[in-house]
């Protein structure tokens, strides 16, 4: 089964007339999202919250203003079973993620479970990967990689990094 999520990304000055702050419910701030990305699969904070946390590390992301980081981030996070909707009110998804844009110095995330209608973390990409990187093989923004990949090409890459070794 699939852990559908979605992720916006939002000036955080949307953030700031709210006592919640970043943990502010994302339905209130939709409609400021430069992008609604549906992503399909693996949605859990162990994996899609430490995707976006090595991705905004990644090479300076999170220095982009919000309509830049929003086309990066498609660009980027980008495979078959990902979509872009207009809103995300009737996308059904588990997680929802996100990404405060406007001050590449502290920039934050933020985690809803839609379902459980709670917040899960309000955190920095540091403290997501502190908190939530397991073992599994990430996508390595940093060295260029992206997640789509079509399957010859990463089966070709696999055995060539076998080879290599």
């Amino acid at each position: 089964m699939s852990t559908r999520n979605l992720i916006m990304v939002v000036d955080r000055q949307h953030s700031s007339r709210w006592p919640e702050g970043f943990a502010i419910h994302p339905d209130i701030i939709s409609k400021h999202s430069y992008v609604n990305m549906y992503m399909h699969h693996d949605g859990y904070p162990e994996w899609q919250g430490v995707q976006i946390a090595n991705w905004l590390l990644a090479m300076n992301n999170s220095c982009q203003d919000g309509t830049r980081l929003a086309a990066k981030l498609v660009h980027d996070m980008y495979y078959d079973s990902c979509y872009l909707y207009s809103d995300p009110e009737n996308i059904d998804h588990e997680y929802r993620y996100v990404i405060w844009s406007g001050n590449k110095d502290k920039i934050h995330v933020t985690c809803w479970n839609m379902y459980s209608n709670q917040c899960v973390f309000v955190a920095t990409p540091e403290k997501i990967i502190s908190k939530y990187m397991t073992d599994m093989k990430y996508t390595d923004f940093a060295n260029g990689e992206t997640v789509y990949e079509p399957d010859n090409l990463k089966l070709a890459k696999d055995i060539n990094d076998a080879l290599q070794s």
